[in-house]
């Protein structure tokens, strides 16, 4: 009877070949329980459902890098409900997420292009957020990065049913997915040395804030006081000690005055490990900080690049 049917459920959560439901043909298995719960009219697996669109053989094979269905299949099988079943064994889910947990490891979430993509994406949906916008189209984030909308519609199918057929994605859910695959999901305190030479100091705020990155500080030394957004900038000599208090994780560099190696690898010294380098210098510091340069001089090379013959 049971040789050529499946030992283990679609979700990789039942053992078939343990179960006296299964053994005694109560249960015929997933193969066919759909179709009896389709012929009965009960709520279809939606685990079995989805493996089968996907042309696998059960969950643990699948490769996205987060669940289409959330937590749906921690829910009772119909089936075995029908039949007089129970919910699976909690160890058993545990050690089905651990393995999980190891294959997206291994498999890394976020690399290359996608990342790239994932990247234009925050910083279009963060200026959505900022507008109040609550939905917004594959075609409208397609043309603010430049890429197709179906590319878009693959891109965020990795992350689940966060899309409504001939509505939209939800701003805040898409948003916050995409923070979560790129490591963004954690606020990091930041601080912003060179206010002087700045003009649009808006967009700053808003690349801290797309970055999921909470300003805590301004440094300048200009002679001129000002308040920018909540906060007063303070004297440059007031960075490192502030930076301290605030345990201060990123620093936009935005001026040459403020780049100076002693100030920058004392930073490095008390805590801060990511620096976005606007200024035309190069700063050579410690291994232990990550440098992010906005070129404007490479980053013109590039457009023009890709003009091509235009």
């Amino acid at each position: 009877m049971g040789s050529r049917r499946a030992t283990r459920s679609r979700c990789g959560v039942y053992d078939c070949s343990a179960c006296d439901l299964y053994r005694a043909e109560k249960c015929p298995g997933c193969a066919s329980g759909n179709l009896h719960l389709r012929r009965a009219g009960d709520e279809l697996c939606p685990a079995y459902e989805c493996v089968r669109a996907l042309g696998i053989a059960g969950c643990p094979e699948c490769r996205k890098s987060a669940c289409i269905l959330g937590d749906r299949t921690r829910l009772k099988c119909q089936l075995r409900v029908r039949v007089g079943g129970t919910r699976a064994s909690q160890s058993f889910l545990r050690k089905l997420d651990a393995a999980r947990g190891a294959a997206a490891g291994a498999r890394g979430r976020t690399s290359g292009r996608f990342a790239d993509r994932l990247r234009g994406y925050l910083r279009l949906l963060a200026q959505y957020e900022l507008r109040e916008v609550s939905v917004v189209s594959s075609h409208q984030l397609a043309g603010g990065i430049g890429v197709r909308a179906s590319l878009v519609r693959r891109d965020l199918a990795e992350f689940g049913g966060l899309g409504t057929p001939g509505r939209g994605y939800e701003v805040r859910l898409v948003a916050g997915a995409v923070r979560k695959a790129l490591d963004l999901a954690t606020q990091r305190p930041a601080i912003w040395l060179g206010v002087a030479g700045v003009t649009d100091w808006q967009s700053v705020i808003d690349a801290l804030r797309a970055g999921n990155c909470a300003l805590v500080g301004i440094f300048d030394d200009g002679a001129r006081e000002r308040t920018i957004g909540t906060l007063t900038v303070q004297p440059l000599s007031r960075a490192l000690p502030e930076a301290r208090r605030t345990a201060a994780r990123v620093a936009v560099v935005a001026s040459e005055s403020a780049a100076r190696p002693d100030l920058l690898e004392g930073l490095v010294a008390a805590g801060v490990c990511g620096m976005l380098n606007l200024t035309p210098l190069r700063l050579d510091l410690s291994a232990r900080v990550i440098v992010e340069q906005c070129d404007l001089g490479s980053q013109m090379v590039r457009l023009i690049s890709r003009l091509g013959g235009d």
